[in-house]
């Protein structure tokens, strides 16, 4: 049940669609559904007409310059020094290493735990992770491929 005053939903597209239309925004599909519905709907195009109205009479309006000077609050922002944000990106660095090499592990939602350390891999435990060095600072870790053992007799245990 729609209330006297309501919109129906293709009205409202259409109503949002021809201010695009007049701004030049619409793309040639867009224009050929537009056209269609304000063929169908009176109420659309009375609406198109009057915003086309009132589009065309505020672009012919000449431009006003205020008599008084129009000065905007400057907001500062916080602003942190290249070098402060470096050495917190290395002391980060440095603590996952440190947690690493000490062997604690990280914890996905306590359902799993993947190790950080490279030296035993369990099946159950994640990918087995190889610490590769690539450069002089970095280190990159790669998974490396495992396969499921095959039984040792011709018996499939189920």
């Amino acid at each position: 049940m729609r209330l006297v005053g309501q919109l129906s939903s293709a009205c409202e597209y259409a109503r949002e669609q021809v201010s695009l239309q007049l701004d030049g925004e619409l793309s040639a599909f867009e224009q050929v559904a537009l056209a269609a519905h304000l063929e169908s709907c009176a109420a659309c195009r009375a609406y198109a007409a009057s915003v086309g109205q009132v589009n065309a009479q505020l672009r012919a309006a000449g431009l006003e310059q205020p008599d008084f000077l129009v000065v905007l609050p400057h907001r500062s922002r916080l602003r942190i020094p290249l070098r402060v944000a470096q050495v917190a990106a290395a002391a980060a660095v440095a603590v996952v290493v440190g947690l690493s090499s000490a062997g604690l592990s990280l914890t996905n939602g306590g359902q799993q735990s993947v190790s950080l350390r490279a030296a035993k891999a369990f099946p159950d435990r994640g990918p087995n992770l190889k610490p590769v060095r690539t450069s002089r600072a970095t280190i990159e870790f790669r998974a490396q491929s495992r396969t499921a053992p095959r039984p040792k007799s011709g018996r499939v245990a189920v």
